[in-house]
Formats: structure tokens, C-alpha cells, sequence
């Protein structure tokens, strides 16, 4: 007790791309047939989404923008950015650190998903699950699996207790991340009396959405936002912030998932839910391009100071 030190968040002498992740740190690996550029873009090494390599003070703005939008406490009127000017710079603010955290702070798109490989895996295996559910039902999935002994369950608990066949058991903090947003996801999945039993596409693409929005949440907020509990003036400002933080994400991730369409075929499983991921981080990285502020850098470092 008392020995171990908080997370401080993401670190610009960390690599993009861990060497412990496919690819290694210097890049996404090359398909077949790709020239030898390295990404999909041939002589782009950053990949198909032209993401900046590590730079220094690549988190600053997310950051900056960030603890703006906490220290509001969110932005009051919602999420869709109307209202007055304070409310409509918070819901700016926002959109401004989480594209800059995908942006910039990872390198892109295409980056931030590769290194959510835990949380990745993990979503796949919970689509084939749940594919299997839907056509036999959950306990006689469980069953198949060589799980008999979960079938006499309550449903809920069945789906609680296959948290480590779904998420890759271990102490990484990747390993957690994947934990808590399957937890989150079926906490909110249960919470709509969903039928788990034998799942509908719907609920499916449902408890597939959620789980990658958390996933994403939860990156960004370890990245960008460990200290949101303290800037925020009270406790329902910072449920307010975490709030509207998912939401947006999860509207990200349903315009991704419906761009992808409502089947999960599980021959494809993997590189549609990869293609998911992609495409809801692109989605969020997009405002920075549309509404990147000039004085984000300058501003930035007397909002470090005030953070700290």
C-alpha cells in the first residue's frame, strides 16, 4: 500500500505502436503486394490515414482543449452544441481534444486502432458469441464453448462470467481496458431488459457499440483526462463531462457500425469489427482538421501549468 504511482496518462516518449503490438513501434506492417513504403499508401510510413509520427508535446492540445471542457463542467445544453456562446465553446473544446487525441497524440486513425489490438480481439470474440447466441441461445453456446457448468446460470451472470473468454486474461493495463468496457457494455446492455438469451441483430450491433465506445472512452480518458474528477466543480458536472464524452463517441461508433451494415458474418467478424474501430477513430479525428484552433499550443502551456 502506498508504493505504487497513479497513472499520469500518456507520455510523449511512448511509442505510437508498442513493439508488443502487431506491427511493432515504427508502423503499421505492409499487406501483400504493398510497396515497400511500408503502409497501404506505399511510400507514406504512417499508414493509409497519414497520421504524425511522435512529436513532441503531441498530447498538449488534446490536453488543453480537454481540461477546457472539464473545468466548464461539460456543456449543459447537450452534446449537439447549441445554446450559448459558453456552451457552445465547451461542446467545441471537446470535439477539439478528442480529434487531436486520435489526431495527433496517436498518430491518426488507422494508429489508435492497432493499438487497441486487446480491446479489439476482445470485441470480435464477443460478436462470435453473441452470433452463435442468437441462433442456439446463450446456454447452449456456453455449452459448445465446454462451459456447462455457466448454462444453470441467470443469463446476466452467465454473459459476467465469460468476461475472461472474451477479454484476454492478464495484468496489462491494455488487459483492463478491454475488461471495464465489456463490463460497462453489458452493465448497459442489461439495463434496456435486452433479450440475452438468444440476442437479436439489434442487440447485437447494441452490445457490440458499446463495447467499442467504452473502449474508446476509456483510452482517452487515461491518455488525455486523469485528472477530469478534479477540475470539474462538483460531482454531477463530472458525470455530466463522462457523460457527454460517451455519447459523442457512441455517436461516432453508430455512424461507423451503420456504414458497415447490420451483418456480423463470423468469417468476417475480425475485419469488420477492425474496420469499425478504424472508421469510428477517423470519424472522430475528423473535426481536427475542420475546427483546430491556431493558438491551441500557445494557450497550452498555462493550462499545464494550472492542471498540475
Amino acid at each position: 500500500m502506498g508504493t505504487s504511482n497513479p497513472f499520469g496518462g500518456g507520455n510523449n516518449r511512448n511509442p505510437l505502436i508498442p513493439d508488443w503490438v502487431g506491427g511493432g513501434g515504427d508502423g503499421p506492417p505492409a499487406p501483400p503486394g504493398a510497396p515497400d513504403g511500408g503502409g497501404p499508401d506505399g511510400d507514406n510510413p504512417e499508414g493509409r490515414d497519414g497520421g504524425d509520427p511522435p512529436a513532441p508535446n503531441r498530447f498538449q492540445s488534446a490536453r488543453t482543449n480537454f481540461f477546457k471542457f472539464a473545468k466548464a463542467g461539460g456543456d449543459s445544453g447537450g452534446t449537439g452544441g447549441g445554446g450559448g456562446n459558453g456552451r457552445g465553446r465547451s461542446n467545441r473544446n471537446m470535439r477539439r481534444a478528442i480529434g487531436s487525441f486520435v489526431g495527433k497524440a496517436s498518430g491518426g486513425a488507422h494508429r489508435a486502432a492497432q493499438r487497441m489490438a486487446a480491446e479489439r480481439s476482445a470485441t470480435a470474440s464477443l460478436g462470435r458469441i453473441l452470433s452463435d447466441a442468437g441462433t442456439a441461445g446463450i446456454q447452449e453456446t456456453v455449452r459448445r464453448l465446454g462451459f456447462a457448468q455457466l448454462a444453470a446460470l441467470p443469463v446476466p451472470d452467465i454473459y459476467a462470467a465469460l468476461v475472461d473468454v472474451i477479454c484476454e486474461p492478464g495484468g496489462e493495463l491494455d488487459e483492463s481496458f478491454a475488461r471495464e468496457a465489456y463490463i460497462k457494455a453489458l452493465t448497459e446492455i442489461s439495463g434496456t431488459q435486452a433479450d440475452l438469451e438468444r440476442p437479436t441483430p439489434e442487440t447485437t450491433a447494441s452490445f457490440l457499440a458499446s463495447f467499442i465506445t467504452n473502449a474508446i472512452e476509456n483510452r482517452l480518458l487515461n491518455a488525455i483526462g486523469n485528472k477530469v474528477v478534479s477540475v470539474p466543480i462538483d460531482v454531477a458536472s463530472v458525470q455530466n463531462v463522462e457523460q457527454q464524452i460517451n455519447d459523442y463517441i457512441r455517436g461516432k461508433v453508430n455512424d461507423a457500425m451503420s456504414e458497415a451494415g447490420e451483418d456480423f458474418p463470423i468469417d468476417l467478424i475480425v475485419s469488420t469489427i477492425d474496420d469499425i474501430y478504424d472508421r469510428s477513430l477517423d470519424l472522430l479525428q475528423d473535426v481536427q482538421d475542420r475546427e483546430a484552433s491556431a493558438d491551441d499550443d500557445v494557450a497550452g502551456f498555462e493550462a499545464q501549468e494550472e492542471i498540475a
